[in-house]
């Protein structure tokens, strides 16, 4: 069995800063390190029976991450370096890597990390199972492979889901490690000539020119905290309370802007997003979208749209904004017929932007379906807006979330996938909406199948207005009764990446840069030290609250702080709102 594992060299998430006077990270000095979600992928493909095969592609310093993945078991390395990779995209580097891998032959399975730390880019792994035809799964756990068929636990928002799937096939995994050593042994260097006969001048399957989407600028959203510290809790809720009703969420409005441009054009271009259905009614994080759509589909001079996979939600979404809702009867999700289904949608319908949740299936679906298509996407956005030429202008986290990247695309239909609780849900009209049925050509057969379920549900951490972040200091036998408190008071809870690991909490719960990010209206840290790894998932919070036991340094990066014992605290806080 032969595996490939795509890998990417990052800066250090804590040594990254950003110049006020130009604008610019400062990127000299910056250690540089194996992005650590591909030291996991690498070095869960070496616990198989296997020849593995580490790639990146990359400037010459990139051979560095490429030791310690033979370090970390890799039989061999490859690496891209060619002047005209560089400034690619997520697509352009799906491209090239499939690329690679198809010029390597007889690979069986791809692994690779799910995310990398410095830019957010979900979307690399679905992208080059597209371009190489094969199927994929996305945040996988497990992985075992007999006899050509790969057996994968996936984590899910809902819980685990194990799959059989044939291979050749990409999975990515859900985990991290840190790897900082390193080993001599083989590596290849390729340039573009070696993956394709004859490389042309501006050549579109490579780099900038073979890239959709551009960044337009880079800024630095670090946001102000109070950094108040208190030693009783009335205080401490009073002003939390303040602090929440101060920093309210942007309002959202039924009310649609007037058309953008000087002299509008008399072309109407829609705004869709791709409504998620949970327990029979669509999930949050749809409304939030059909809500910031009702604002960029007015700028278009358009509708705005709802599209549904499965159950007849329509009313719903029509009592929260959408002018349309186009449904379409599918099985439950199946990431094979799901992407042939939208890939169908979007070539018939063409949507002039589709917005799609940044859930487990939402970051595997949509980036499948741009890489088939060719699409520019951008993935985990944190704002959008229309320019006056009706580009969708898409705000995406880098280097933790206090640094933005600001993207445009080239290519129509606009995709973009978007984080939880970036915007409001409109409140609800009794209003009706135009409902189109949608209906399939010929779906394939999915050749992969759940063969098992686990549940462990974690969709209240994007949806709860408190969320309780428990952490390190706490031991393992304090879990259950903080959680238990913390869940009477109402709100939703999560852990450090140590406390999962711990296995006090389960890991679709984590919090943090090798987690999640979470955006609520308070965040209560117990017990959380507050490295960057940790913070980092907290960025989006409107106000955070912390508890330690002594100093550290969260307290200094929360709104309102105490050293206080845990147990009275979580009840005032975890109940503030």
């Amino acid at each position: 069995m032969k595996i490939v594992c795509p890998v990417k060299q990052v800066p250090r998430p804590d040594s990254i800063e950003f110049d006020a006077d130009t604008k610019q990270l400062r990127r000299e000095g910056v250690p540089l390190l194996l992005n650590p979600f591909d030291a996991a992928a690498v070095a869960h493909a070496a616990a198989h029976d296997a020849e593995v095969i580490a790639m990146t592609m990359g400037p010459p310093q990139a051979e560095s991450a490429l030791r310690t993945c033979l370090a970390l078991g890799a039989d061999r390395c490859i690496h891209l370096s060619d002047r005209v990779f560089a400034v690619a995209d997520t697509l352009g580097t799906s491209r090239t890597l499939a690329l690679a891998i198809a010029r390597e032959g007889d690979v069986d399975l791809v692994v690779c990390g799910r995310k990398t730390t410095d830019s957010e880019t979900w979307q690399v792994p679905p992208e080059i199972a597209a371009f190489l035809g094969w199927p994929h799964l996305t945040s996988v756990v497990e992985t075992e492979v007999h006899d050509g068929t790969l057996r994968a636990t996936r984590e899910t928002d809902d819980g685990y889901e194990t799959w059989e799937l044939q291979t050749p096939a990409v999975v990515s995994l859900a985990y991290s490690r840190n790897a900082e050593v390193e080993a001599d042994g083989r590596i290849d260097v390729w340039a573009a000539s070696d993956l394709v006969d004859e490389v042309h001048e501006h050549d579109k399957r490579f780099g900038q020119t073979g890239s959709p989407t551009r960044v337009l600028a880079v800024r630095d959203v670090t946001p102000e905290r109070a950094r108040e510290r208190y030693t009783e809790l009335q205080p401490a809720v009073d002003r939390i309370q303040a602090l929440v009703a101060e920093r309210g969420a942007e309002p959202t409005s039924w009310d649609k802007p007037a058309r953008l441009g000087e002299q509008p054009s008399p072309k109407r271009y829609d705004c869709w997003t791709f409504a998620e259905v949970a327990d029979g009614r669509p999930t949050r994080m749809s409304l939030e979208l059909l809500a910031k759509g009702r604002e960029l589909s007015g700028k278009l001079g358009g509708d705005n749209v709802a599209l549904v996979f499965g159950p007849d939600v329509s009313d719903e979404l029509a009592r929260h904004g959408a002018d349309r809702v186009v449904l379409a009867d599918l099985d439950e999700y199946n990431p094979q017929v799901w992407a042939a289904a939208l890939r169908q949608v979007l070539e018939q319908l063409r949507p002039h932007v589709l917005l799609i949740p940044a859930t487990a299936n939402g970051r595997e679906l949509g980036p499948r379906v741009a890489g088939e298509l060719q699409l520019g996407m951008t993935g985990d956005c944190v704002g959008l807006g229309i320019d006056r030429a009706g580009r969708l202008i898409q705000t995406k986290p880098a280097y933790g979330g206090n640094i933005v990247s600001v993207i445009m695309g080239s290519t129509t239909p606009q995709l973009a996938t978007v984080r939880p609780r970036m915007f409001v849900p409109l409140e609800p009209r009794d209003v009706a909406a135009t409902v189109e049925r949608f209906e399939f050509r010929d779906l394939p057969q999915s050749t992969a199948r759940v063969v098992e379920r686990k549940e462990s549900p974690a969709r209240d951490l994007d949806e709860a207005d408190v969320v309780v972040c428990l952490g390190s200091e706490l031991p393992s036998e304090d879990i259950p009764r903080a959680r238990e408190l913390a869940e009477s008071a109402g709100a939703a809870v999560g852990a450090t990446r140590a406390v999962c690991e711990r296995g006090d909490v389960p890991r679709n719960r984590a919090i943090g840069l090798f987690g999640r990010a979470v955006a609520p209206r308070l965040l209560v840290a117990i017990g959380v030290p507050g490295d960057t790894e940790e913070l980092t998932g907290l960025v989006k919070a409107n106000v955070i609250a912390a508890v330690n036991h002594g100093e550290a340094p969260m307290l200094s990066a929360a709104d309102v702080s105490a050293i206080i014992h845990w147990e009275t605290a979580i009840p005032a806080l975890a109940g503030a709102l």
